[in-house]
């Protein structure tokens, strides 16, 4: 197994983080879309899943950088999860 670099590992970690991080965000988002089409225009609810679902998309977005940021610099997906890599 290749021993990595401390900036490797800096890299792995990020990336690993951010793809855990963009899955739990593809859900949230799913989920809260799911439910605005289902409320009625009116529903008290409704502008607060409007901001959870634009809050959600402001972070997807910065994990996406992350991710692109972290395999501009040599990173490459992890074969350990995430929770092992910050371990380390």
């Amino acid at each position: 197994m290749e021993r990595l670099t401390r900036a490797d590992h800096a890299y792995a970690v990020a990336a690993a983080a951010a793809h855990d991080l963009n899955e739990e965000l593809t859900v949230i988002l799913s989920s809260v879309r799911n439910s605005i089409v289902e409320l009625e225009p009116d529903h008290p609810a409704r502008p607060y899943l409007l901001e959870l679902e634009k809050a959600a998309e402001r972070c997807k977005r910065t994990a996406s950088g992350l991710l692109a940021y972290s395999f501009g610099r040599g990173g490459r997906p992890a074969t350990a999860p995430f929770n092992q890599l910050i371990a380390l």
